[in-house]
């Protein structure tokens, strides 16, 4: 079932239980006034019968009889009794009735003043009528057959009105529900042209601030981080492929070259050694390219912990030198006393790859080969700045050098892939942290990840 036809349901059956409940209290009032309302000419007919018999001397009660059948405003199944105080009868007009009241009655009406019953369709009021210091008991009872038709008549006009209001209920809140409804409608036909190939379409978000207007204006947001995401994508997957195509050819090139002649063993020796040089790239670079997807993909919650940050710097620098010899790492951890702020919630993986991509980077670009790392804790971050003594960056390149793949111009003599800072950002990142950098051409770069300790 569509929505609008929901809501117009869901109106249809709020507005019926209103509407049922208001013709329910406007039923129960009519039935209790038109029951008043006999109640009252009921005691009339027993006054004026009690006053022309008891009060007028020239009345007897042959002549009342013949007065009273001869009335024409008397009631249906009427009938008429007079007694005295103690229940005896001593008129009666209608139906044959006892010479005397019910005892319990008799007590009831001397006490109350006015007892109403009802047995059938017949309706009685039983009254106490003073007279000349003596007290009588009037006992009137007839059928309300006009408030009854006319009860009925409320009846079946409060239920053909009742029906008539279902329809017409139905009908408008099935038209204001399409109304509502319009805009999600033109918002659902404008999302169904929006694919992959498309994603810089948008959505009309209109000029209002309803709910509709925020959720087009919140499926915008989405699209434009789709479409950043997929623009990353795109572009990670290109330059990525070129990063990896150009070892490859390098290697497939040599071992062409090697193949056309016969070669010394020297020769030979030299184009393996740079064979396996540039293997050794290329594997460095997948592992970084996993650790970046790894990085993407890592669910805080599931895989975070208490680190220490001390150990993770060792097990780094081991890391680090046991890659190439040459590289010295220097670790300074006199600032930090307390070893509550060597420890910060992460993954331990990830977080030893952030510093050792730090200190490669350091080594590689440092003429001495030497990485100098320090530590440093204020109330709520660990400080870990890794420092070389290399060219320096320029200011214009500063703000790119955490982009996938990107590369400053004086490095270009320098092996590399552009991918180790850019992944330490992205790490730092999904722990809450982040990365700064301090560097002049000429003075060398201080990389500094900031991350938060544990609370």
């Amino acid at each position: 079932m569509s929505i609008r036809n929901r809501l117009a349901l869901q109106f249809l059956l709020l507005a019926s239980l209103i509407l049922g409940a208001a013709f329910l209290m406007v039923y129960a009032l009519s039935a209790d006034h038109r029951k008043d309302e006999f109640a009252m000419r009921l005691r009339e007919r027993g006054t004026g019968t009690a006053k022309l018999l008891l009060e007028v001397d020239a009345v007897n009660e042959d002549l009342l009889t013949s007065i009273e059948d001869n009335n024409p405003v008397g009631l249906p199944g009427e009938s008429i009794g007079i007694h005295d105080d103690h229940g005896r009868a001593i008129f009666h007009l209608g139906a044959p009735a006892a010479n005397e009241l019910d005892t319990a009655l008799t007590r009831r009406v001397l006490s109350a003043g006015l007892v109403r019953d009802k047995q059938g369709l017949y309706e009685s009021v039983a009254f106490l009528f003073p007279n000349k210091g003596e007290r009588y008991i009037v006992v009137v009872s007839a059928v309300d057959l006009y408030g009854r038709s006319k009860l009925r008549t409320e009846i079946r006009l409060m239920s053909f009105t009742f029906l008539l209001a279902q329809v017409l209920i139905f009908f408008v809140g099935r038209f204001y529900a399409q109304r509502a409804l319009s805009p999600v409608q033109r918002l659902v036909s404008e999302i169904k042209t929006t694919s992959a190939a498309n994603l810089s379409r948008r959505v009309h978000a209109g000029n209002g601030q309803d709910e509709m207007a925020q959720l087009a204006r919140s499926f915008n947001d989405l699209l434009d981080r789709l479409d950043t995401t997929f623009r990353s994508q795109r572009d990670f997957i290109a330059n990525a492929s070129h990063e990896l195509r150009t070892p490859l050819t390098m290697i497939s090139g040599q071992l062409e070259v090697l193949l056309l002649k016969e070669r010394s063993s020297a020769e030979y020796a030299g184009t393996l050694r740079s064979v396996l040089e540039d293997m050794h790239s290329l594997n460095r670079l997948s592992d970084r390219l996993l650790q970046m997807a790894q990085a993407e993909n890592t669910a805080p919650v599931s895989s975070f912990s208490s680190v220490r940050m001390d150990e993770v710097l060792w097990q780094a620098r081991s890391e680090v030198i046991r890659m190439d010899p040459s590289n010295q790492v220097e670790i300074d951890l006199g600032e930090v006393e307390d070893e509550e702020d060597l420890v910060v919630h992460g993954n331990e993986t990830l977080l030893r790859s952030l510093v050792s991509n730090l200190m490669e980077n350091a080594c590689k670009y440092s003429p001495d080969r030497t990485a100098r790392v320090t530590l440093k804790a204020d109330a709520n971050e660990l400080h870990i700045t890794v420092a070389d003594k290399g060219i320096g960056i320029t200011g214009e390149h500063q703000a790119r050098v955490f982009e996938p793949f990107f590369r400053v111009d004086n490095t270009a003599t320098t092996r590399g892939h552009g991918v180790g800072l850019s992944l330490v950002a992205r790490i730092a990142q999904l722990h809450k942290g982040h990365v700064t950098l301090v560097s002049g051409p000429g003075k060398g770069s201080a990389f500094t990840a900031h991350l938060p300790k544990v609370a």
